[in-house]
């Protein structure tokens, strides 16, 4: 095979059909992005779901801990007088 410079070489110098028919489509991979993007919304949503449910828990502990403290605060002031 004689060689050619770079810009004439074409796709044809490059590859058989053969090995084109295993090339994928611009169709195939907007639709494989597509599915992709979708399931990266559905796992973000539910670790922001996941994330939330731990904050509320946080949330709770941290009002229950505030009712204790200032329980403990009121029974030290009547000890204390």
């Amino acid at each position: 095979m004689a060689r050619k410079p770079l810009e004439q070489v074409t796709l044809a110098d490059l590859a058989t059909k053969d090995d084109l028919k295993d090339l994928v489509t611009k169709d195939y991979l907007d639709e494989q992005l597509l599915a992709t993007k979708q399931e990266l919304r559905q796992e973000l949503g539910s670790a922001v779901n996941l994330i939330m449910g731990e904050l509320g828990k946080m949330s709770a502990r941290q009002e229950e801990m505030a009712g204790t403290l200032a329980r403990l605060v009121a029974r030290s002031e009547g000890v204390v007088r």
